[in-house]
Parts: structure tokens; C-alpha cells; sequence
């Protein structure tokens, strides 16, 4: 027996809380009045933006580190001030925002683009050319980066014309950016001195395409900036948007079924844990679960779509591990301001994801502390990540959350001292600082995430990304549309903006051009009658 009732009464439902969920939510919202329902697996909602809780005093994100591109007048910081009601305030990190620890120098990453430059020239004065010419192809692919996501806003009929035109734009943002590195530098320190951020965007220089790489290197020139209150702000700043209209998030309600009817989209089939199915009902629906889970998982088997194979044989993306921990006091103890660090036990990226957590020697780590860059933090705290392959933690899959045995649970103890020590050797007296320890893994991901394989960069940005008509915020069902960073771009930026081109396409034609000079023109007027209060520490 199962619930048949109608849920009716909403304009459009948004599948998955994250912030390209939320985003076109209160988008929808805002500037259209709709009333939006948002229906989220997990028991909190957020998706990568949700925070967590230990011991009742340490609080952790669980994907948002940093972001950038979030300084007065920014499009990003007008976007979410938009969806936020200006309730969202930022916190810069400190300068320099990052360092790059490898086995014989430490390079510190200024968050001014000129100063950046000149270190780096300072340090490989032989590859000056190439430097510069770097940071110019960077722009350029940035620049092409955006008009391939962009292109599906243009009418149909002008695809033939233009994809010619953008493919040959696009050469060097195509290539991988290995290929790149290897035809303009000679110095293979320098090489990996410039890719040391690859794990913003999840793929070595070998897999990635040197556009993504450039977006990610763009985003962060004038440093990183953090959510004051955490990653849990946004969502909570962003849910009142959605409610203000008749809008609401539901939890626990995970979409089993996307609902069609004479190839349009009608609604969603739900479970909800210990209850009957449940069926909610809208003119419009909104994925937020990635190009993977809608095209294989929501829609319907019977329905006849082309590139079901080609989603299934498409790489994969690695995923991640991440020990949390709650400090007994302030890391500033040891020199710790805020920054990141990306610590390195060679110069082959490329090398990093193979490594196998069965004989676990971390490569390399991403070291940050949370509690230092939020100014509302109550207890220290600190995250150590490592890129893994999903495929090392396959043969504990189907074992339930939390009971996976003790051979997990042993790994998972030797995998958090190996990542604990790596640190400690660069940074001596760091586990001293230790109170709690818990380790993610990608089944964490993939479990509440319901990422395939916890890739948590959705579709890998491989240069074949860009070739794929599954890529986009457009389906070749009526109603029906995705968001979020198969839609647009990878990481918290790229799939707010995701959110953005989401409603923009809803909205009609030039709906997105008539959102982001909405957005543009409420950012100009806030900043006029409210001129920006700094957060400060001080």
C-alpha cells in the first residue's frame, strides 16, 4: 500500500538542498514570487555547505574551506547578498591566504595578483616569459570557461554557428593542463608550485582540463574569504528567502522518481524513513542531485534517452578524506593565522590519488583551520583532506553507516595518525594540540551526499566534459531542469552560479541577463545606503 495524495500548491520543486538548490530556490522566490519546495535526503539541509557537531563545542564544515571572489562589488558576493537578504557576512582570511609546503621550500601565496606574480618570478627568474604568458592564458581560459557554460542561454538555432567559433577560442582551455605545463615550463618545481591548488577542482594536471585549473587559480587571486558563522550560514541565511513566499525545505525526503507525463514533468516520487511513499507535484522540477543520479537514478528506466551508456562510461571523479579535529587550544600557538596549507612529499601530482589507504602513506594533505577563520567560533578546530580513490573503501560499501566492521574501522584509525604525522613532521608539536579526532571517508560522502562514488566535484572537468550534451542546466525533458555544478561549474561558487543560470533559462529568454542586472543593480543600491562593516578580529 502506498500514499497516493497529491501534494499541490507549489510552483516548482528544487530535488537536493545544496547551494545550487538553494539558490534557484530563492531566486525563484525572490524575484519571481513562486513558491518553492525543497526536498533534502539528509536529516540537515545545506548539502556541502552543512556543518557539523562533536563534544557539544567543535564545529566543522563539511565542504566549504574558503571561497573567493567574495571582496566588495564582486559578482559573486552581489549574488549571494541577493539570495542571502544581505544577512550573509564574510570574513577575510589572512595575507598571505595560503602556503605551498614542499620537501625543500615553502611558498607563501599573496592575496595580491601582482605581488603572487612577482614571487614567482623571483624564485625562477629563468622562466619569466612563461610566468607572465601564464597569467594571460589563464585570463583567456577563464574568459572561454565562461562562454562554453554559458552557450546553452544562446537560441538553439545559433549553436552550429557559434560552437566552431568557441571550440577554436577555447584550445588552450581544452587541453589538459599537464599538457600545458609541460610545453611552457621547463622547471618541474615550478610546474607543480602552480598546480598545488589542484585540489579545489579534484583532478591531478594530467586529468584536468587547463580551463577548470585557470577558473580555480582566477577565483582565488585576491585571496579567500569564509562565511562568519561558517558553512551552515548560507543555508540559514538563504532559507528565510525561500519561506518568504510560501517556499519550504524539507528533510529526510529522499526523491526516489522523477514523475513524468507525455515527456513533461509533472512531480517527484519520495521516501521518507519508516513511512509511505509520499508524491509532491509542480509545473516545474529542479535537480540538484547531479547529471549522474537524474539521468541514471530519477528518471525513469523506460524513458528513452540517448546518453544513458555515455553518462555510464564517462570518468569518474576521486574523492576525499578528511580527519576533523577539536583542538585543546589555539593552533596560533604554533604560527597558524588562518591560512591554508597544501603540504607536498613530492612534485608529482599526478601520482597522488593512486595512493592506496590498504598500505597508507599520504602523499600529500590540505591543512585548515576553521576556528581561525570564523570570528564567531567558540572551541579551535582544524581539517587535514587527502585525495583518495573510491575504489580502496568499495568492499565495505553495502555495510550500514557507523557499523562497517572493525577492519574499517582499524584503516580508518591508520589512516587519520598517517595524515596527523605527515602534518606533524612540517608543523612539530601540532598533535600535542589533538583533543578529538574523527575521520570521513568517501562512503561518508557517498552516503549522505548520494554522490556517485563520493566524487564530490560532480562530473570530472576532463577536457571531454565540454563535449557532452548531458552537460548543462537543460534536459531533454520538458519542465525539467538541473543545477548546481553539473550545470555550470564546479566548487561553492560554481554552483551557486549553476542556480543562477537554473532560473535564468526558467525565467526565459534573457532571464539570466535580466537576474544578474537585477542583482548587480540591489548590490549598488545596498552599497550605497549601507556601506560594508568589516568582521574583524581585531
Amino acid at each position: 500500500m502506498v500514499s497516493v495524495t497529491p501534494q499541490q500548491g507549489f510552483d516548482a520543486i528544487v530535488i537536493g538542498s545544496g547551494i545550487g538548490g538553494l539558490t534557484v530556490a530563492a531566486i525563484l522566490a525572490k524575484l519571481q514570487g513562486k513558491r518553492v519546495l525543497v526536498l533534502e535526503q539528509h536529516f540537515t539541509p545545506g548539502g556541502f555547505t552543512h556543518s557539523f557537531e562533536r563534544l557539544q563545542k567543535f564545529h566543522w564544515d563539511v565542504g566549504l574551506h574558503y571561497v573567493g571572489d567574495m571582496g566588495e562589488g564582486s559578482t559573486g558576493r552581489a549574488v549571494f547578498d541577493y539570495i542571502t537578504n544581505g544577512q550573509l557576512k564574510w570574513q577575510k582570511m589572512p595575507d598571505p591566504f595560503e602556503k605551498f609546503v614542499y620537501p625543500d621550500f615553502t611558498f607563501a601565496v599573496s592575496a595580491d595578483p601582482l605581488r603572487y606574480q612577482a614571487d614567482l618570478i623571483q624564485l625562477f627568474p629563468d622562466e619569466q616569459v612563461a610566468i607572465r604568458q601564464y597569467f594571460r592564458d589563464v585570463k583567456q581560459a577563464v574568459l572561454w570557461f565562461g562562454i562554453q557554460t554559458m552557450l546553452e542561454l544562446f537560441p538553439s538555432w545559433l549553436h552550429p554557428l557559434l560552437k566552431p567559433i568557441i571550440h577554436r577560442f577555447g584550445a588552450i582551455a581544452r587541453e589538459t593542463t599537464q599538457t600545458y605545463l609541460d610545453r611552457n615550463f621547463q622547471d618541474i618545481r615550478l610546474q607543480a608550485l602552480l598546480t598545488s591548488q589542484w585540489g579545489d577542482y579534484g583532478l591531478p594536471p594530467s586529468e584536468s582540463c587547463f580551463g577548470v585549473h585557470s577558473l580555480i587559480v582566477s577565483h582565488y587571486l585576491h585571496g579567500g574569504w569564509y562565511p562568519v558563522g561558517g558553512g551552515q550560514a548560507i543555508a540559514k541565511s538563504i532559507m528565510p528567502v525561500i519561506a518568504q513566499t510560501g517556499g519550504t525545505i524539507l528533510t529526510q525526503r529522499r526523491v526516489t522518481e522523477i514523475l513524468l507525463h507525455e515527456n513533461t514533468a509533472i512531480g517527484v516520487k519520495v521516501e521518507k524513513p519508516n513511512s509511505l511513499p509520499e508524491y509532491y507535484y509542480a509545473p516545474i522540477v529542479i535537480s540538484d542531485a547531479g547529471a549522474f543520479n537524474t539521468y541514471l537514478h530519477l528518471i525513469p528506466p523506460s524513458y528513452p534517452l540517448p546518453y544513458r551508456d555515455s553518462i555510464r562510461a564517462f570518468p569518474k571523479g576521486n574523492s576525499m578524506l578528511t580527519v576533523y579535529l577539536g583542538l585543546k587550544e589555539s593552533p596560533e600557538k604554533l604560527g597558524f593565522r588562518g591560512e591554508n596549507h597544501w603540504i607536498y612529499t613530492s612534485y608529482n601530482h599526478n601520482a597522488v590519488p593512486l595512493a592506496s589507504p590498504l598500505t597508507f602513506t599520504p602523499p600529500f594533505c590540505y591543512l585548515s583551520f576553521p576556528s581561525l577563520k570564523d570570528p564567531l567560533a567558540s572551541a579551535h578546530t582544524a581539517e587535514i583532506i587527502a585525495h583518495v580513490n573510491y575504489d580502496f573503501f568499495r568492499q565495505w560499501r553495502e555495510q550500514p553507516w557507523r557499523r562497517r566492521g572493525t577492519d574499517y574501522t582499524q584503516l580508518k584509525r591508520q589512516i587519520t595518525e598517517s595524515l596527523i604525522q605527515l602534518v606533524e613532521k612540517h608543523y612539530p608539536g601540532f598533535q600535542d594540540l589533538i583533543e578529538y579526532a574523527e575521520l570521513s571517508t568517501p562512503l561518508s560522502i557517498e552516503y549522505f551526499d548520494a554522490s556517485d562514488r563520493g566524487a564530490v566535484y560532480g562530473i570530472p572537468c576532463v577536457p571531454e566534459r565540454f563535449d557532452q550534451p548531458w552537460i548543462g542546466a537543460k534536459t531533454p525533458i520538458k519542465n525539467l531542469y538541473l543545477t548546481g555544478t553539473d550545470a555550470f561549474s564546479l566548487g561553492i561558487m560554481g554552483a551557486m552560479m549553476g542556480g543562477v543560470k537554473t532560473a535564468g533559462l526558467i525565467q526565459g529568454p534573457f532571464g539570466f541577463a535580466k537576474i544578474m542586472s537585477t542583482i548587480m543593480q540591489n548590490a549598488a543600491r545596498t552599497s550605497n545606503r549601507n556601506p560594508e562593516l568589516q568582521v574583524s578580529r581585531e
